[in-house]
């Protein structure tokens, strides 16, 4: 059976994916994503003519992922602040199904000596949209101002990112816990 270059260029991803994330960017070579793939190095450079590029499909695959998980687990959540807080709750069962893997993105950018271009912006890009995705809930909470919602909303932002990286440290889900608690205490403030 002929493989087509849409799933050459998927299976490379898949396996990029999965070595990116339990080695990590700088412990993962390419020869060894080629290996492990089972593909032509010509094959992999036609895709990917970079490692940065590679890594660039990974970020945007786990971020695909995150957002289709998160997306299924709200799908009948309708309250904004029951979605925030339970965004918590997702992230923790996403961590511990990753065996507390962290953020891909953070982990990318910390791993590099000098910031890579099409990494930053593509790391940036990830964070602004998860920094939207909170700005867009805390405008939809009844009777909060427009500046009040945004800084309500960087707070939420920063307990989850650091939340997560505390999970990651401590392998263990209680950080974020911590962090929801102080997401629902900001709502009692804020609401």
């Amino acid at each position: 059976m002929e493989t087509t270059d849409i799933s050459v260029k998927e299976h490379i991803i898949q396996t990029a994916t999965r070595l990116f994330h339990e080695q990590g960017y700088n412990r993962t070579g390419i020869n060894q994503v080629i290996e492990e793939a089972g593909v032509a190095k010509a094959s992999l450079y036609y895709h990917f003519p970079s490692k940065e590029d590679l890594c660039v499909a990974y970020m945007q695959r786990r971020a695909d992922n995150w957002v289709n998980g998160l997306e299924e687990y709200l799908k009948n959540v309708d309250d904004p602040r029951e979605r925030l807080v339970k965004t918590f709750d997702y992230r923790a069962i996403h961590l511990k199904n990753n065996q507390f893997g962290g953020c891909s993105y953070i982990k990318i950018i910390s791993e590099l000596p000098q910031r890579g271009e099409k990494i930053d912006e593509k790391v940036l890009g990830i964070k602004e949209k998860q920094r939207k995705f909170f700005h867009d809930l805390t405008r939809k909470l009844a009777g909060i101002e427009k500046k009040s919602a945004a800084v309500l909303a960087d707070k939420i932002f920063l307990l989850f990112d650091g939340g997560t990286v505390q999970c990651q440290v401590y392998r263990d889900t209680a950080p974020l816990k911590i962090a929801k608690k102080a997401v629902m205490d900001l709502l009692d403030e804020y609401w």
